[in-house]
């Protein structure tokens, strides 16, 4: 198994190319199976509700920013971050240039907060107050909450979490904050430990297998295929899966059922977007 690089995942075009179309009707699977859409997970992630944040929808101008630099632009990336941010109610737009200029535009068209991202990272600025979101630790905390809305709460819950890069490292961090016990695995055994020295009381694993015995609530946050067995699923399990590729094969899917979430952008730029929003 590969362990989570610390650089973004870089998504291909056939990885985004229908998020803007099927927002509608995945949110309404994430009601179904978590009991909120997109703007109450990433409220959840702060300890917040979507309705705190829907007096900010009409004031507030959202630029996002095509990045050509290192391996350039990826066709429909920052249109799709924008549907996201429109399918929340607030008001977004992709500039017309690219890099520098169109931060210019962006400045000059008076977006409050901007979105942008290059090969390494994918950020979101409050300008006003100087806030920074980073996809990776927003990812992690935005699953790491649709698991506790999903679960009833993860408070005295044994969570594994596959992966302890930034995405795992932000669900940690929420995780351990709502009183889980957290089981960390990663190819890597320092990363594990740099975990263990930023969270007291994560618990390393060797063995997925034998996690997965006494764990029913897993987070898999690397960039990895098939890491989770059809055969470690039981009638239990719930699965928050921020890693790309899925970390789960279609046998695994299959008997999961609504039991596990899984998406490209969508849970990420709305937890990014609500996290700079916040006072």
């Amino acid at each position: 198994m590969a362990q989570e690089v610390r650089a973004l995942t870089r998504l291909r075009e056939e990885d985004i190319c229908h998020v803007d179309e099927m927002l509608s009707e995945y949110d309404q699977r994430l009601c179904k199976r978590v009991g909120q859409g997109l703007a109450g997970i990433a409220a959840h992630s702060l300890g917040r509700s979507a309705e705190e944040f829907a007096g900010l929808r009409q004031h507030v101008s959202i630029g996002v920013i095509p990045i050509a630099y290192g391996q350039g632009i990826i066709h429909g990336f920052s249109r799709s971050v924008q549907k996201i941010i429109e399918f929340l109610g607030f008001n977004a737009f992709v500039t017309d240039q690219n890099n520098i200029a169109g931060l210019a535009e962006a400045a000059a068209k008076g977006a409050k907060i901007i979105f942008l991202a290059d090969d390494d990272k994918f950020v979101a600025i409050n300008v006003a107050s100087g806030k920074v979101s980073d996809n990776g630790e927003a990812t992690g905390r935005g699953y790491a909450a649709a698991l506790d809305l999903m679960s009833g709460g993860l408070q005295g819950e044994s969570v594994l979490l596959v992966g302890t890069g930034p995405v795992g490292t932000g669900a940690a961090l929420f995780m351990a904050a709502r009183g889980a016990q957290v089981f960390a695995y990663d190819v890597s055994a320092d990363r594990v430990r740099q975990l263990q020295q930023l969270i007291p009381g994560v618990e390393a694993v060797r063995h997925i297998g034998d996690a997965l015995s006494v764990c029913k609530l897993v987070v898999e946050a690397t960039p990895a295929a098939n890491t989770i067995n059809k055969k470690y699923i039981t009638p239990a399990t719930m699965i928050a899966a921020p890693g790309i590729p899925l970390g789960l094969d279609q046998h695994c899917c299959l008997l999961l059922g609504d039991r596990w979430i899984h998406d490209v952008l969508e849970i990420g730029v709305a937890t990014m977007l609500f996290t700079v929003l916040a006072d």
